[in-house]
């Protein structure tokens, strides 16, 4: 009996140990003109990167400007403060799909319109959802998820106990895009 309880649990170490599939690594830089307090900004990168490793994808966070030397193409965020009245009213930040590099996150719009106790949370969202259509190379939306067009109550009260999933077209959209 021991040896085959013993047996078991090698096998079980065994399967447990099996590598995962290897993740995909993308660099993005921050770049925060904003001031965005540091126990809301690291907090909302942690996360962000989080939602990015369901999916197999590892961020590998960099703080300003990319060296142009750089071989690989990093994605450029700058968390910015006093977005234009007329600029995109309404929206947290843009993103330029089928550029590729950059997005703008506007932050003051995100402490207005935000209760401080989500403002991490939404931020780390607002992340995702941008640097997802840079990935996906297209300005698109989803019915549901962390590419919800707008979100509702429902989805802030979600974030609040947890991340908004990816739909899976999003990540279908996503792989297709990384395997060009």
């Amino acid at each position: 009996m021991k040896i085959a309880a013993m047996t078991l649990m090698a096998a079980m170490v065994g399967v447990a140990a099996e590598p995962r599939q290897p993740q995909q690594k993308l660099t993005v830089y921050l770049l925060d003109n904003a001031g965005v307090p540091p126990a809301v900004r690291l907090p909302a990168m942690r996360s962000a990167a989080g939602m990015f490793a369901t999916i197999g994808i590892r961020l590998d966070w960099r703080q300003g400007e990319p060296r142009r030397t750089s071989s690989d193409r990093p994605i450029l965020i700058e968390l910015a403060r006093r977005a234009p009245a007329n600029l995109l009213p309404g929206a947290f930040a843009y993103a330029l799909p089928y550029e590729g590099v950059h997005i703008r996150v506007f932050y003051d719009r995100i402490e207005r319109q935000i209760a401080p106790g989500l403002t991490t949370a939404v931020l780390a969202h607002v992340l995702v959802h941008e640097v997802t259509h840079v990935l996906q190379r297209v300005a698109r939306h989803s019915d549901s998820g962390i590419m919800k067009a707008v979100w509702s109550d429902e989805d802030y009260l979600q974030m609040r106990s947890g991340p908004l999933p990816f739909a899976p077209e999003d990540k279908e959209l996503i792989r297709l895009s990384l395997a060009r």
